[in-house]
């Protein structure tokens, strides 16, 4: 049987095509031993992964993704356990290890604060050799914060701050901790034009109305300590949310006290 011309020259077209992605595929992957940037189209989990003997993870584009899925995980408050891993054969093991752990949390700044994640190390054998591909070389834990009912904290993220008050609460004067935070926000920002959202929330203890009430003094107590630290009245906007928005469980004690709170959002 006689193929027809135009066959033929389909047929080897295609063939040219094929052989072109081919030798284009071999090179990523061969030839290219120091490309560190997975593509964007590639199906990957976005988990920070490093070579032998580095301290910065490939690229990722889904790192984001990742990023934002490993943050729920937390809740208010809780610090971040950051373990970096080394290799037996890798040059400085442990100090490898401890900046393998600091690149990955300064990668989840803003949106989660340096001050609530604490660093480890530790050595693995997981098949990660030199000239090999990328490993994940950290693991990832939660530290629950736990608070005694007549504690008070601050919590960092992105843009708020969250003022965490002892039980039955609305005044911040006798915490010096806090008074000293509250000052240090105020003089980064006396010379921009920085405007303050000051936000009042309680546990459900207690009747809605009233709860709403004691939200709103809670925000103004915070708000008279910015304006006593030179930011003017214009400035703040205070509110309250009363139960309405709890940020934990109110069945449990700790739950309670951290939905019992304070959350200035710093607008730039």
């Amino acid at each position: 049987m006689k193929i027809p011309l135009w066959l033929i020259i389909l047929l080897l077209v295609g063939y040219t095509i094929w052989c072109a992605n081919f030798w284009h595929s071999y090179q990523v992957r061969h030839c290219c031993g120091d490309e560190t940037t997975l593509a964007a189209g590639a199906q990957s989990s976005g988990v920070p992964l490093f070579k032998w003997n580095t301290d910065k993870p490939v690229e990722d584009a889904n790192f984001t993704s990742w990023k934002k899925d490993l943050l729920k995980k937390g809740g208010q408050g809780d610090t971040l356990v950051i373990t970096g891993h080394y290799r037996s054969g890798e040059k400085d093991g442990e100090k490898l290890a401890l900046a393998r752990a600091a690149a990955i949390r300064d990668m989840l700044a803003p949106e989660f604060p340096a001050s609530r994640v604490r660093l480890a190390t530790s050595m693995v054998n997981d098949g990660l050799v030199e000239n090999g591909d990328p490993k994940e070389s950290a693991s990832y834990a939660w530290s629950k914060m736990v608070l005694k009912k007549e504690d008070s904290a601050i919590i960092e993220s992105d843009k708020d701050v969250i003022l965490l008050f002892p039980f039955n609460s609305t005044e911040k004067e006798h915490d010096p901790k806090v008074d000293a935070y509250l000052k240090d926000l105020c003089e980064k920002h006396k010379g921009d034009n920085a405007t303050f959202v000051v936000t009042g929330h309680t546990d459900d203890v207690g009747e809605s109305g009233p709860n709403q009430a004691f939200g709103l003094k809670r925000a103004q107590s915070v708000a008279k300590i910015l304006t006593d630290n030179g930011i003017a009245k214009s400035r703040i906007q205070t509110g309250s949310k009363g139960e309405t928005e709890p940020a934990a469980d109110n069945g449990t004690e700790d739950g309670r006290h951290q939905n019992r709170r304070v959350v200035i959002t710093v607008n730039r």
